[in-house]
């Protein structure tokens, strides 16, 4: 059902941890996998199985690095800031980065049926539709892709983390009969985003001692366009400035 608790993780790897990683990769301190793995069990103390469920993890940068000398290096293998660059998610209560070795193994999607959030370090995965049998779960890997048309979103998730979107948020798929249907429905979406951006971005111009009755109808309307995308991952932030706006313009909150 819609709102199910699915799992809750606490990161392997988070905040200066991979900032380190990441550093020692860019300066050579670090030149192949031997070298990485040398570091996450000396430097930050992990056992072999919680290193194993960090290598297990997709590394979408494999074919961008620079070969080096290292008599251990091979250029088929994984390297740590690959793997945290395609899987880390921001933790908006830390301020930075955590690798999670369970929750980073679910795919993106710019029409997510998985939200999360955390509490402190702790990331929990929750429902935001009804999950058919055999539907597979997804999560969000940027925000971004909200605000933003297909040919935007796939340019971002292309240059962030080196993959091309090929989700029902941006392509059609097998089950759609009519191409034309399909690529209208795309279209409409496409309208729908770029919608939510311009009300986004007038909304945060907004004077907050200043509020009109026409800026809560924005927000409204923003939840509503969120509802038709299934973009419900933030919409709860959505209702809480609805219900606080509602409250200082003396309208119903029963009405929101």
């Amino acid at each position: 059902p819609k709102h199910t608790l699915l799992f809750a993780e606490l990161p392997a790897l988070r905040g200066e941890q991979i900032e380190a990683a990441t550093l020692y990769h860019e300066n050579g301190t670090h030149q192949c996998r031997a070298d990485d793995d040398a570091f996450l069990k000396n430097n930050i103390g992990l056992d072999e199985c919680t290193r194993q469920s960090i290598w297990e993890l997709h590394d979408q940068f494999i074919d961008t690095y620079t070969p080096t000398d290292h008599p251990l290096y091979s250029p088929d293998e994984k390297r740590v800031v690959g793997i945290i660059k395609s899987n880390a998610y921001h933790s908006n209560d830390e301020g930075s980065r955590g690798l999670y070795p369970t929750i980073s193994r679910f795919n993106h999607s710019c029409k997510p049926n998985v939200g999360y959030g955390f509490n402190g370090w702790e990331m929990r995965l929750y429902t935001t539709s009804d999950i058919q049998e055999g539907e597979e779960l997804c999560t969000c890997y940027s925000d971004m892709v909200y605000f933003h048309n297909r040919i935007e979103r796939g340019e971002y998730l292309k240059g962030k983390f080196n993959f091309d979107c090929i989700c029902s948020g941006c392509k059609s798929n097998d089950n759609d009969d009519d191409d034309g249907e399909s690529e209208e429905r795309l279209k409409q979406s496409d309208t729908r985003r770029e919608r939510l951006r311009f009300l986004a971005e007038a909304l945060s111009q907004r004077d907050r001692s200043n509020l009109k009755k026409s800026d809560l109808e924005m927000i409204m309307e923003s939840i509503n366009l969120m509802k038709l995308d299934s973009l419900e991952h933030n919409i709860s932030t959505t209702y809480r400035l609805a219900r606080e706006w509602a409250m200082k313009l003396g309208e119903d909150e029963a009405s929101l």
